[in-house]
């Protein structure tokens, strides 16, 4: 069985022709939500995805230290991805969940002898169990809470999930095609 997604990235525009023309380059680091990997809202918790990649666009344009926008050109991607039943792990649901659970318990000893000081464990797992050929894991999906620009400017912090979002660890094998879904400017 193949799972089919309707995936959606926020960007700089001129990130987004860099992707067009070349795919997507990798997120890397054990601190990432969901290990390495390329993040997209999907649907889950939330229907009105693309407005949320617009959101995390816009979001992710403002530099907190210079308090300047990185760039005023954002855009939305559109991408279809598809994987392998086998090579899904699906966080929302209590069989991805107990998997996970699983997880923590194979490698808690090997957190420990790494000595890696993290406020979250999960990209640290999944990049483990992905990199020891443990799971054939390609895609992984999840609920979370995400603060964009309005709850970071108002300080709102919750505890319930917002969104669902996936990283796709191989887009040359499982995203299928990619296009512009939204383009914008920051006022």
């Amino acid at each position: 069985m193949v799972f089919s997604f309707d995936g959606f990235h926020g960007t700089s525009f001129d990130s987004a022709k860099k992707i067009l023309s070349n795919n997507y380059e990798l997120s890397i680091g054990d601190d990432e939500w969901l290990g390495d990997g390329v993040y997209f809202f999907v649907s889950g918790v939330s229907t009105k995805i693309s407005e949320l990649a617009e959101k995390w666009a816009i979001t992710q344009s403002w530099d907190n230290e210079k308090k300047i926008y990185k760039y005023k050109d954002y855009c939305v991607l559109y991408s279809n991805i598809q994987v392998k039943e086998s090579e899904y792990l699906d966080l929302t649901i209590e069989d991805g969940v107990e998997i996970l659970s699983y997880l923590v318990e194979r490698y808690k000893d090997k957190i420990e002898t790494i000595g890696k000081k993290m406020k979250f464990y999960d990209g640290l797992i999944l990049n483990l169990a992905r990199g020891e050929g443990f799971l054939p894991l390609e895609v992984v999906k999840g609920n979370f809470y995400i603060k964009f620009a309005q709850e970071r400017i108002e300080r709102i912090n919750l505890r319930t999930s917002n969104c669902t979002i996936c990283t796709v660890y191989n887009p040359n094998k499982n995203i299928i095609s990619n296009s512009i879904k939204i383009t914008g400017q920051i006022k």
